[in-house]
């Protein structure tokens, strides 16, 4: 009795193991991979700027809540003083499909303050640019176009709840 048993526990443990290593072979398609095929559509890098992708993961009926912010800049020798860079971010169409892709552009230039440094010792940071929020969309890639020299950053921004105004 007890090698039937055995034998049972056993086969059920294969039939397990094969289960959990076989491949999907349906044709649905997570949300990410939807974002991946939909890239085809985007152009390719354009001379002189690089091409950055964001695929977001899905958030469900979360993402009326998110916002992306990008943020594009460069890395340069810093002092004390508050730096920025100018420039801006162009929303672009992609024609014929409604898909919406962004370019930065800059002159280079960087705005600071000027203040006095006590140690005029130079650090390596991050200069950004101005920023810009755009909606949270994982079904669709978020392609930015930066010139060469330049990078871009982002970080995901969440509304919290809701509060009345008061009445006076």
């Amino acid at each position: 009795m007890k090698q039937i048993q055995l034998a049972g526990f056993l086969f059920l443990a294969i039939a397990l193991i094969s289960c959990g290593t076989t491949k999907k072979t349906g044709t649905t398609m997570t949300k990410n991979e939807e974002a991946q095929k939909q890239l085809e559509h985007f152009p390719k890098e354009k001379k002189g700027y690089k091409r950055y992708v964001i695929l977001l993961p899905a958030k469900g009926a979360e993402e009326a809540d998110l916002k992306v912010e990008l943020m594009p800049g460069k890395v340069m020798p810093t002092d004390c003083n508050t730096r920025s860079l100018n420039g801006k971010i162009a929303e672009k169409d992609l024609q014929g499909w409604g898909y919406t892709y962004y370019e930065f552009s800059s002159n280079g230039t960087v705005v600071s303050t000027m203040m006095a440094c006590p140690d005029s010792k130079k650090t390596e940071r991050f200069v950004g640019a101005r920023t810009e929020q755009i909606r949270y969309n994982s079904k669709l890639p978020v392609v930015v176009f930066v010139p060469d020299g330049y990078e871009l950053k982002y970080r995901i921004w969440n509304a919290g709840g809701t509060s009345d105004a008061a009445v006076k």
